[in-house]
């Protein structure tokens, strides 16, 4: 399912990303010469965002991506809906849609 399945559908199934109420329960996962990575980047900075890096060339973070994503791919957003229960979104395209249609209850 895309980001623009979801976006269409009012229902809260569970493979939807859902609304966070704060920066803190959002993490980004990302390389520093990734360009998909530097695009989503470039967005979490045009709307002021102050969300969690973690670098995957960091062992620690690669090995939470891969337990808790099941993927090695970067752009990857954990979205933390409720404590301890995460969303795992990849793709910039999907990442930026979520942060641009949440920016404002992220601040």
């Amino acid at each position: 399912m895309s980001v623009f399945d979801w976006f269409k559908s009012g229902s809260s199934e569970s493979n939807t990303a859902p609304m966070v109420e704060a920066t803190d329960q959002l993490a980004l996962y990302r390389k520093d010469w990734c360009p998909f990575c530097d695009r989503v980047q470039s967005v979490v900075d045009d709307l002021d965002l102050e969300i969690t890096e973690c670098d995957i060339t960091q062992r620690e973070h690669l090995q939470a991506l891969m337990s808790g994503g099941g993927q090695r791919m970067v752009p990857c957003l954990r979205i933390e809906p409720e404590p301890g229960k995460y969303v795992w979104l990849y793709e910039s395209a999907d990442i930026i849609a979520y942060l641009r249609r949440h920016a404002e209850g992220l601040k």
